[in-house]
Protein backbone atom coordinates (compact mmCIF):
# COMPACT_ATOMS: atom_id res chain seq x y z
CA UNK A 1 0.00 0.00 0.00
CA UNK A 2 1.11 3.31 -0.80
CA UNK A 3 0.92 6.71 1.03
CA UNK A 4 1.39 10.57 0.89
CA UNK A 5 3.83 11.01 3.79
CA UNK A 6 5.85 14.66 3.59
CA UNK A 7 5.38 14.80 -0.03
CA UNK A 8 6.66 11.53 -0.85
CA UNK A 9 4.98 8.43 -1.89
CA UNK A 10 6.36 5.34 0.38
CA UNK A 11 5.31 1.74 0.81
CA UNK A 12 3.91 0.97 4.15
CA UNK A 13 4.90 -2.58 3.68
CA UNK A 14 8.73 -1.81 3.52
CA UNK A 15 8.98 1.04 5.69
CA UNK A 16 6.73 -0.52 8.94
CA UNK A 17 9.38 -1.49 11.58
CA UNK A 18 7.67 -4.43 12.58
CA UNK A 19 8.10 -6.13 8.44
CA UNK A 20 10.05 -9.35 9.07
CA UNK A 21 9.67 -9.32 12.55
CA UNK A 22 8.83 -12.82 14.47
CA UNK A 23 5.02 -13.34 14.45
CA UNK A 24 5.77 -14.07 18.38
CA UNK A 25 7.07 -10.83 19.54
CA UNK A 26 3.30 -9.86 18.24
CA UNK A 27 1.41 -12.63 19.31
CA UNK A 28 3.15 -14.77 21.51
CA UNK A 29 3.76 -18.35 21.29
CA UNK A 30 1.27 -20.28 19.07
CA UNK A 31 -1.45 -22.67 21.03
CA UNK A 32 -0.15 -25.70 20.66
CA UNK A 33 3.05 -24.68 22.66
CA UNK A 34 4.26 -27.64 25.24
CA UNK A 35 2.95 -26.37 28.81
CA UNK A 36 6.49 -26.58 29.71
CA UNK A 37 7.58 -23.70 27.07
CA UNK A 38 4.43 -21.61 27.77
CA UNK A 39 4.97 -18.23 28.29
CA UNK A 40 4.81 -16.60 31.85
CA UNK A 41 2.74 -13.74 32.85
CA UNK A 42 6.14 -11.41 33.28
CA UNK A 43 7.76 -12.81 30.15
CA UNK A 44 3.91 -11.76 28.04
CA UNK A 45 4.63 -8.07 29.54
CA UNK A 46 8.00 -7.99 28.85
CA UNK A 47 7.23 -9.27 25.21
CA UNK A 48 4.45 -7.09 24.94
CA UNK A 49 6.66 -4.22 25.99
CA UNK A 50 9.13 -4.66 23.54
CA UNK A 51 6.83 -5.00 20.38
CA UNK A 52 5.34 -1.40 21.90
CA UNK A 53 8.36 0.04 21.95
CA UNK A 54 8.88 -0.78 18.48
CA UNK A 55 4.79 0.43 17.70
CA UNK A 56 5.86 4.08 19.43
CA UNK A 57 8.69 4.45 16.93
CA UNK A 58 6.46 3.44 13.54
CA UNK A 59 5.34 6.38 11.10
CA UNK A 60 2.27 4.58 10.55
CA UNK A 61 1.38 3.49 14.25
CA UNK A 62 -2.23 5.69 13.85
CA UNK A 63 -2.96 4.22 10.74
CA UNK A 64 -2.43 0.65 11.97
CA UNK A 65 -4.55 1.14 15.55
CA UNK A 66 -7.32 2.58 13.83
CA UNK A 67 -7.35 -0.42 11.25
CA UNK A 68 -7.21 -2.48 14.14
CA UNK A 69 -10.01 -0.93 15.93
CA UNK A 70 -12.19 -1.77 13.01
CA UNK A 71 -12.37 -5.08 13.88
CA UNK A 72 -14.80 -6.55 16.40
CA UNK A 73 -14.41 -7.60 20.21
CA UNK A 74 -13.41 -10.94 19.54
CA UNK A 75 -10.73 -10.56 16.69
CA UNK A 76 -8.53 -8.55 19.01
CA UNK A 77 -5.15 -10.93 19.04
CA UNK A 78 -1.43 -9.74 19.91
CA UNK A 79 -0.19 -6.40 20.30
CA UNK A 80 -0.83 -4.09 17.09
CA UNK A 81 -1.30 -0.20 16.63
CA UNK A 82 0.92 0.27 20.02
CA UNK A 83 -1.95 -1.85 21.87
CA UNK A 84 -2.35 -5.17 23.50
CA UNK A 85 -5.94 -6.79 22.35
CA UNK A 86 -7.25 -6.33 26.07
CA UNK A 87 -6.50 -2.50 25.50
CA UNK A 88 -8.18 -2.34 21.92
CA UNK A 89 -10.73 -4.24 23.16
CA UNK A 90 -11.02 -1.27 25.86
CA UNK A 91 -10.85 1.06 23.06
CA UNK A 92 -13.85 -0.45 21.19
CA UNK A 93 -16.08 -0.79 24.37
CA UNK A 94 -15.13 2.89 25.20
CA UNK A 95 -16.29 4.20 21.60
CA UNK A 96 -19.18 1.93 21.92
CA UNK A 97 -20.56 3.65 24.82
CA UNK A 98 -19.53 7.13 23.76
CA UNK A 99 -21.39 6.45 20.65
CA UNK A 100 -24.40 5.57 22.68
CA UNK A 101 -24.38 8.55 25.20
CA UNK A 102 -23.74 10.70 21.97
CA UNK A 103 -26.97 9.06 20.81
CA UNK A 104 -28.82 9.68 23.98
CA UNK A 105 -27.57 13.51 24.29
CA UNK A 106 -28.98 14.21 20.71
Amino acid sequence: MLVHNDFTLIDINESRPCVGTDPELWFGAPDDTPPHLQETRPSMRRRESVAKAMCARCPFVVQCLENELEHGLGEQWGVRGGMTAKERQDVIRARRRQAVTDVEVA
